[in-house]
């Protein structure tokens, strides 16, 4: 929304540059916060795919043939979050077994994403003045 006033006010009359600075760190702060609200950070993700290991887990000692469906729900939707190819690997099969080898997969691949995060370095210095 602020994106789209700023785009409005920016195209209405010629502004202050000021004021356009403003407008822009502004749509940038709500698109940022967008953002962080619909996308959950990879430890996040971590601690979810343990705790549904566990459920997991603790149906396979109850002896369950399927995982429960509110367990399933969210199991779907963490690897379709992870990796769309482990969401279609996981397909409709709701045995335990299946279930949690599937989660193994995506705590794999999110170890994988937190590793190489770290491995990335630091970013490059990009001077504010031409060298003279």
């Amino acid at each position: 929304m602020v994106g789209i006033i700023a785009a409005m006010s920016l195209s209405a009359a010629p502004c202050n540059p000021y004021e356009v600075t403003a407008l822009q760190i502004a749509a940038a702060r709500a698109q940022d916060a967008f953002r962080s609200r619909h996308r959950r950070p990879l430890r996040q993700r971590l601690a979810t795919s343990d705790e549904l290991i566990d459920w997991v887990e603790r149906c396979r000692l109850q002896s369950l043939r399927l995982v429960p469906s509110a367990l399933w729900q969210h199991a779907v939707f963490l690897t379709a979050t992870v990796d769309p190819a482990l969401r279609r690997r996981l397909g409709r099969d709701r045995r335990p077994d299946h279930v949690s080898e599937i989660l193994f997969d995506c705590q794999a691949r999110i170890l994988d994403q937190i590793r190489s995060d770290r491995n990335r370095g630091r970013a490059p210095v990009i001077s504010l003045f031409a060298p003279r």
